[in-house]
């Protein structure tokens, strides 16, 4: 047997049966099936659907379209087909047995999964096995955060309640008079269960805190994952590191049986995890950055350094941060009153490097009267170039280039919690940037305004710390949502 072509064969009959329905946008092979290049990945088929809008029958033509594949036809006589269509880690891992995980999501609740579950969502976007939109392209994930870990789903405290319950948390759709729902339930730890579950919880931990200090999104090996258990845990490494070896070599041999330390030692590497991550990230250096509030010329123009208008609302809420030290402005008055009002007992130092993009003889234009007077810059846009506006005005590089010096020069000066009171190109370069956005996108993010977007400084860099509810409505446009 080819187990190669098996594979190929497999996903080729997937795709085409999942596409032929018309309500498909994207389908993708996620996870150990094309991570592996042989069968080892069969008991664990991932297939990411989405469609444009879920309903009862569509979901059950996505699950007719894959039970109906005969897998003799790939060289797989001797084995039984099952279809898991629940959410969650849960494994069929029995001899002869292949098993499709379908994941069914129409373009809301892929957002609402991008944003509740940023951990699962970024690793599905790793994967080259597509037909249709790639997932980023329906909606990004950006880069991982230090709040991912406390606060979405597969993040600590869900592990941690899993472990004390002895379960599997995992979740099924319920369809009732259209209204589409996901029901939680839970799988007991048995057996293999416990032992898939430990390896499933630590390496994930590990190989997340790896993205996240490193801001890349790969598939770390297994010797740099002991490595970054080295590094992510300080001097609790040690005791870990020996155990996760053994529980990877389980792993590997599809091992039924693992040690009766196995639940305790996982709880205590996720306590032990906890309390190392939530102390480097609640040590690490803050800096808010905030859009000024709103001008009666935010108006749909293009308002950057020829005017500066009064802002409309001078009664803002108490800042909810820590103590703020420092606040770094504009010297734009709408920043400047902005940063007065909510920080009127620290000094403000005003940065010229902090200035809205110049929009030279574009101030005060609307889009279609750019378009109409320099059809070229539109041109160049629709292309991925990045022009500078008409007249000796700025281009998307430039802001990003002061940006950056300004970030630079300030970073060794910072004590305490630190404010950066700015505007909307400005802050559209720092997050496109920080989450990985390409360039020519960047004009999609919406910036709110007088909202605090929190950043950190771990590891030598300066990385976003946003709530992923906020980053979403910021993301919202760059979606086919």
């Amino acid at each position: 047997m080819n187990e190669k072509l098996v594979r190929q064969s497999i996903q080729k009959t997937i795709f085409t049966n999942l596409t032929s329905i018309s309500n498909v946008l994207s389908v993708t092979f996620v996870g150990s099936f094309v991570d592996h290049k042989d069968l080892s990945g069969i008991s664990d088929i991932d297939t990411i659907v989405i469609c444009d809008h879920l309903t009862e029958d569509v979901f059950n033509s996505c699950i007719e379209a894959v039970d109906s594949i005969n897998l003799s036809d790939h060289g797989l006589q001797e084995y039984i087909l099952k279809i898991n269509s629940s959410f969650g880690p849960l494994k069929f891992d029995e001899p002869n047995l292949a098993v499709i995980h379908l994941m069914v999501y129409d373009l809301q609740s892929h957002r609402q999964h991008v944003i509740l579950s940023p951990f699962t969502c970024l690793d599905w976007e790793r994967s080259e096995s597509v037909v249709g939109m790639r997932l980023q392209q329906i909606f990004p994930v950006g880069r991982l955060q230090p709040r991912d870990f406390v606060e979405a789903r597969r993040g600590l405290g869900n592990y941690i309640d899993d472990l004390k319950n002895g379960v599997i948390s995992i979740r099924d759709y319920e369809f009732t008079d259209n209204i589409v729902s996901e029901a939680k339930r839970s799988h007991p730890l048995d057996d293999r269960h416990r032992g898939e579950y430990a390896y499933h919880i630590v390496r994930n931990l590990v190989l997340n805190g790896l993205k996240l200090m490193y801001g890349e999104n790969k598939l770390y090996s297994s010797s740099e994952l002991e490595r970054g258990i080295e590094m992510l845990m300080d001097s609790k490494s040690s005791e870990h590191d020996e155990k996760f070896k053994q529980l990877s070599k389980l792993k590997n041999k599809r091992s039924i049986v693992y040690p009766e330390w196995t639940l305790s030692w996982v709880y205590k590497f996720v306590s032990d995890f906890q309390e190392s991550f939530i102390s480097r990230w609640e040590n690490a250096q803050t800096i808010y950055f905030i859009r000024h509030a709103q001008t009666v010329l935010n108006d749909g123009t293009f308002l950057g350094q020829g005017r500066d208008p009064e802002i409309l609302n001078t009664e803002h809420p108490a800042f909810q941060g820590n103590n703020i030290k420092t606040v770094y402005s504009s010297p734009a008055k709408r920043c400047v009153v902005t940063a007065k009002l909510i920080f009127p007992q620290v000094t403000i130092t005003k940065d010229n490097r902090l200035k809205e993009i110049n929009y030279a003889s574009a101030e005060g234009m609307t889009f279609e009267t750019l378009k109409i007077q320099h059809p070229k810059i539109i041109d160049e846009w629709s292309k991925g170039k990045d022009p500078h506006f008409p007249d000796g005005g700025e281009n998307t590089s430039g802001v990003l280039s002061r940006l950056n010096n300004f970030l630079g020069e300030i970073s060794g000066k910072i004590d305490g919690a630190t404010v950066v009171m700015t505007h909307n190109v400005v802050l559209r370069c720092l997050i496109g940037e920080a989450h990985d956005i390409p360039q020519q996108e960047w004009h999609l993010l919406s910036i709110p305004h007088a909202e605090p977007l929190e950043f950190k400084i771990m590891a030598g860099r300066l990385i976003s710390n946003i709530p992923r509810s906020q980053l979403g409505n910021i993301f919202t446009a760059l979606g086919k949502v």
